[in-house]
């Protein structure tokens, strides 16, 4: 009995550790990820949703520890090119997700000051003009951007 209890325990303060997303005044960052970066690379990119509940807002600028620079971009075709562009800030409209994702809106990362590895986690800060600063964790996902650690089967795990 002792030991079940301790083990429920230890599952719920584990999840109360790991955060889902991050939010202040009505804004949420959720589901942020990143894809790994071969040896010698020193540009990545942050993908993530922004969830607003609150008034309308603008998200100004991007900042992380693991690069020299973050910046926001968007991919677009223009005259049949896929182009990337940088964006002086981002509009987020009270009750419509703003969504970053590939082929869209993302985070350049330049200057990475060490590959990206699968499975860990970085700190990634979005600065609001309303809500101000929103500090999320963004996980480094496989290449195919899928999330390894959440999709195995149990007979895919090692005991």
């Amino acid at each position: 009995m002792i030991t079940r209890n301790l083990r429920i325990s230890l599952v719920l303060a584990f999840a109360a550790a790991v955060p889902l997303g991050a939010s202040a005044q009505g804004i949420q960052v959720v589901d942020a990820w990143s894809r790994p970066t071969p040896p010698g690379i020193d540009v990545g990119v942050a993908y993530f949703t922004i969830r607003n509940g609150g008034k309308n807002d603008r998200l100004l600028r991007v900042s992380s520890p693991v690069a020299k620079r973050a910046e926001l971009h968007v991919s677009a075709m223009k005259n049949d090119v896929m182009r990337m562009e940088g964006l002086d800030s981002v509009d987020v409209a009270s009750g419509a997700p703003t969504l970053f994702e590939p082929s869209g809106r993302h985070v350049m990362l330049t200057g990475l000051k060490r590959p990206l590895k699968e499975g860990e986690v970085f700190p990634l800060t979005l600065t609001f003009a309303n809500a101000g600063q929103i500090q999320t964790s963004v996980r480094v996902r496989g290449a195919d951007g899928m999330d390894k650690s959440r999709t195995m089967s149990p007979s895919q795990m090692k005991h």
